[in-house]
């Protein structure tokens, strides 16, 4: 995912990466008229720079990225789940809790009302969380050390039967201050993992809906967030029905830093994309079958689509190993999206 900087980079720029991109790779994102940056690993690179990074941990010193202890520290604690709960106090429809310890998690399961999921202090893009559906999923407690990385947890009510829309919306925050860029809705599996983000192809149907919310959330947000910290921020929320009504959580969760969905956000502007044109991000699972021909679908995809696609991760490492994700671009328009998506899905999916 590191490599998800190239496409929205000027050629002057500098990307720091542990592995070069392929030359097939670094010519796909020209070819479809991207501005990709030089790729640099350590050494060689001397002077000032304007340092930009997924989320602020570091400074650039006497030519190194060094951990900064006091950024460090804040980016801990705004994007930790533990400290979140406090920012979306008295916003959130669903109880949630900290547990802190495994008898304290036992204790508390014993007396849960079911259905709940247990989410890692830090995790990404819907990892990284267990859900307890009925009485038999006892033991997936023993997870908890593996899937979530030890306590705290948060332990929320779930309510992934009657969850019918996800949406992420895009802030940027200096000095404490949020600014609104967009939102967007995005795929979630059933069992809650992120598959994909689109924005576009004029206002969504729920946005007035939800944005009333997370505009009161953000406002009760100025003494809770450092004035130190600037930059990206991603709300997710989510809508479901109870008792035949609908439902907001204005939010889930925030990511102080680059999400994939502010990814897509500067992919658009990067491309100048027309506001009625569909576009989005799909995250791709390497097919458990057989070996992937990234480049012959690509272009059998293109032409069966009519549709501008573009890879924006590798497939493979330098060595041909696969990862287990790729990521990939697509524009569209309103009336073919749901055939370009579930075409792209399928074709990935089942290769041969």
């Amino acid at each position: 995912m590191e490599k998800l900087f190239f496409p929205i980079t000027n050629e002057e720029d500098y990307v720091y990466v542990e592995e070069l991109p392929s030359e097939t790779l670094y010519s796909h994102w020209k070819e479809k008229g991207l501005t990709p940056g030089n790729p640099y690993q350590l050494g060689g690179l001397i002077g000032d720079v304007t340092l930009i990074e997924w989320g602020k941990r570091h400074i650039w010193e006497e030519g190194e990225l060094q951990i900064d202890p006091i950024q460090l520290e804040m980016a801990r604690y705004l994007n930790s789940k533990v400290t979140q709960l406090d920012f979306r106090k008295h916003h959130s429809p669903l109880p949630a809790k900290v547990i802190t310890s495994e008898e304290h998690l036992f204790a508390e399961m014993e007396e849960a009302k079911l259905p709940v999921v247990l989410k890692s202090e830090f995790g990404l893009a819907g990892r990284n969380h267990i859900i307890f559906k009925t009485p038999s999923d006892s033991w997936k407690m023993s997870q908890v050390q593996k899937r979530l990385f030890g306590f705290p947890v948060v332990c929320e009510d779930w309510v992934g039967e009657s969850r019918f829309f996800d949406f992420s919306t895009l802030w940027d925050v200096k000095e404490g201050e949020f600014f609104y860029l967009t939102s967007t809705s995005m795929w979630i599996d059933p069992e809650g993992g992120f598959r994909g983000i689109r924005i576009g192809g004029g206002e969504n149907e729920y946005q007035p809906l939800f944005l009333p919310f997370v505009y009161d959330l953000v406002k009760n947000l100025n003494n809770l967030i450092p004035k130190e910290y600037s930059g990206p921020c991603a709300i997710d929320g989510f809508l479901y029905t109870e008792n035949g009504s609908t439902k907001v959580q204005p939010v889930s969760e925030f990511n102080f830093r680059y999400s994939i969905g502010r990814i897509l956000w500067e992919v658009r502007k990067k491309r100048k994309t027309k506001v009625e044109t569909v576009s989005g991000l799909l995250v791709l699972p390497y097919p458990k079958q057989g070996k992937l021909d990234e480049w012959g679908i690509l272009e059998k995809l293109e032409k069966e689509l009519n549709s501008d696609l573009i890879l924006l991760t590798p497939v493979r490492d330098l060595s041909d190993k696969a990862y287990q994700n790729a990521v990939l671009y697509f524009e569209t328009t309103v009336e073919n999206e749901t055939t370009v998506v579930e075409t792209i899905w399928s074709t990935w999916n089942e290769p041969n």
